[in-house]
């Protein structure tokens, strides 16, 4: 009798709870938004997979990358070709990365958006972890129909760990890990 009484009682509260599910949903959007968070979202999970082509995929023909924030000098204006090479001479001699990101933020405005989200950088070389943290924005425009990153800068607020695993990670990498 009690089984029967706990499974009535949890079968009225199912749709309950459901349902404040639903009310608290963040609204859904519009699809050129939803584009956009897709793509930029892709990048740091293309790059933690090694998947490089897909990454590339994301950006115009001619991309501004600021890190400057994190390594100092001038924002670079190159290829995606550039950039992919630029990532593989440092994430694959990392043992594992993962770039968590947080909700995207978009501002959409015709043919042109910008999208920001906060960004924790976790890479790691056995035990040893480093991670910088911040955020991302990036600058959007439509390109023969489709959203691509026309500028990308990482704003960093935080750096926790060894900063010496980058230049350990590029080493491995040049050596193929």
């Amino acid at each position: 009798m009690t089984r029967f009484l706990a499974t009535t009682a949890l079968a009225a509260t199912l749709p309950a709870l459901a349902a404040l599910a639903v009310e608290t949903l963040p609204p859904a959007g519009d699809p050129e938004t939803a584009q956009i968070r897709t793509l930029v979202s892709s990048i740091p999970l293309a790059v933690d997979r090694a998947a490089y082509d897909l990454a590339e995929r994301a950006f115009a023909p001619e991309v501004i990358i600021d890190y400057t924030s994190l390594w100092g000098g001038e924002p670079a204006t190159m290829t995606p070709a550039d950039l992919m090479t630029a990532w593989r001479g440092i994430v694959p001699g990392f043992d594992a990365t993962w770039h968590e990101l947080g909700p995207v933020t978009v501002d959409l405005e015709g043919d042109t958006a910008t999208a920001t989200a906060f960004v924790d950088g976790r890479h790691w070389i056995g035990d040893a972890l480093w991670r910088p943290v911040g955020n991302y924005h990036w600058d959007i425009a439509q390109i023969e129909g489709e959203w691509r990153v026309t500028r990308m800068v990482f704003e960093m607020m935080q750096e926790i760990g060894d900063r010496a695993l980058a230049a350990e990670a590029m080493e491995r990498a040049a050596a193929g890990n």
